[in-house]
């Protein structure tokens, strides 16, 4: 993730809305190279989608394969991916992500943690 005007917007506007701890660039994949631009400890990961209008990376027919593989491949593990467009970084955007956080985050992930936690034991 390089540090982006989007990124820059949405670390400013996620603190003004009381937003909660975010990991930046959370590798989530022990072999692969995915990271997710955020990622909260609940298992919800944020993703900052650009060029949506500009024919970007995102919404280029590679690209858009690669980023299913990995979201795909997110889902599997439990992870909630929440994407917002770089160009439209709004409050409005935010809000549906730090309700979830707030009610605990993707109940899949914190089900395979706790079924780890217990393996563990």
């Amino acid at each position: 993730m390089k540090s982006s005007k989007a990124n820059k917007k949405f670390e400013l506007l996620w603190r003004i809305t009381h937003g909660q701890e975010l990991i930046p660039e959370y590798k989530f994949h022990p072999t692969r190279k995915w990271r997710f631009d955020y990622f909260h400890k609940s298992g919800v990961a944020i993703e900052l989608e650009g060029g949506v209008y500009t024919g970007g990376r995102h919404t280029r027919g590679a690209g858009f394969l690669k980023d299913m593989e990995k979201y795909n491949e997110a889902a599997s593990r439990g992870i909630l991916v929440f994407r917002v467009p770089s160009h439209s970084i709004t409050s409005e955007w935010l809000k549906p992500i730090q309700a979830t956080i707030s009610k605990g985050g993707s109940m899949a992930y914190n089900v395979l943690l706790n079924k780890i936690k217990e393996t563990i034991k």
